[in-house]
Formats: C-alpha cells, structure tokens, sequence
C-alpha cells in the first residue's frame, strides 16, 4: 500500500502531516523541521507510540487528527 498524505492538523500552535503507513496506522510529522514525532494507531484499540515529544501532546494530535476527519478511523479515544 502506498504511503498516503492524509491532511495537517495544528496543535498549539505547531502543524503536523498525519500520513497513512497502512490501514489504521498514521505517522505524524512535524512540519517545521520536517521531523517525524510518532505513531498512532485507531481500531479496536487506540496505541501511540511518541517520539521526542510528550505523550500528552502525541494524544492531542492523534484527537485532532480523528476530529478533524484526518483518519479513516472515528470513534472516540478514551
């Protein structure tokens, strides 16, 4: 499966490329230096995996992310 660019999402104040890896399973980016920040993943089960940044704002990103129709996952995170 190609690697598909799903849209941008801004939390505080920074932007983030949310890209597809595969069905489910989304790689954040952060724009500005064009470095990746994590994983998230949304099915059954929600999973995060951030990287360099707190697991609070990963969560908050991956929100906005589902909100704003970035996925092709809604539901809700609890």
């Amino acid at each position: 499966m190609a690697v598909v660019v799903k849209g941008m999402v801004q939390v505080e104040g920074t932007t983030y490329r949310i890209v597809r890896i595969k069905r489910g399973h989304y790689n954040v980016v952060r724009v500005l230096d064009d470095v990746g920040v994590g994983t998230f993943s949304a099915g059954k089960t929600f999973e995060m995996a951030p990287i360099g940044i707190d697991a609070d704002l990963m969560r908050e990103i991956a929100r906005v992310a589902i909100q704003g129709a970035k996925t092709t996952w809604v539901g809700r995170i609890a």
